[in-house]
């Protein structure tokens, strides 16, 4: 074997080993690659936001709920991601805003029950100017169950509850 047949030789498996070590690493680079999910960031949307209709309104005194007339009742509450409000009753439109944020302290609940802790309140206000009409909801706690929410208000003699469908 001359010299320089060695050397090819020696080169050649030198090349074997050198591509046999990179092999696994080339083959998990390209089916990390090739096997990329694609992954969409969802942003939750507000459970707020949308359409709603005062369906029922309560006013208790700890002991008994008793239906209580708000003036709500025949219009429709309309929520938008940005915080802007609408309400339309029909015959006059207002217009806003809302707020919702997580609170920790006491609130009375939905059952008029006294609690402490984290909650959500709510506060809407919207007006029309040339009515001089206005909405001012503020609410100690709000609780979802399924399409409809209730928010409560305690006034320190009794507690009011506003149940909301929606629309």
């Amino acid at each position: 074997m001359s010299a320089n047949s060695f050397k090819h030789s020696t080169t050649k498996i030198f090349c074997m080993k050198t591509i046999i070590r990179f092999v696994p690493v080339l083959l998990a680079v390209f089916f990390l690659t090739s096997c990329h999910k694609k992954n969409d960031v969802v942003v939750p949307q507000n459970p707020i936001v949308g359409s709603w209709i005062l369906t029922n309104a309560d006013e208790g005194d700890g002991y008994t709920w008793r239906p209580y007339y708000t003036g709500l009742e025949n219009g429709i509450v309309d929520l938008y991601s940005n915080g802007s409000a609408d309400y339309d009753d029909g015959q006059t439109i207002m217009q806003g805003t809302w707020y919702m944020r997580t609170v920790d302290g006491p609130y009375y609940d939905q059952n008029g029950a006294y609690q402490n802790g984290l909650h959500n309140s709510l506060e809407i206000h919207v007006n029309n100017y040339s009515t001089h009409s206005s909405v001012d909801i503020n609410f100690d706690d709000v609780e979802f169950i399924g399409n409809r929410f209730v928010g409560t208000y305690d006034n320190g003699s009794t507690t009011e509850r506003y149940w909301f469908s929606r629309y």
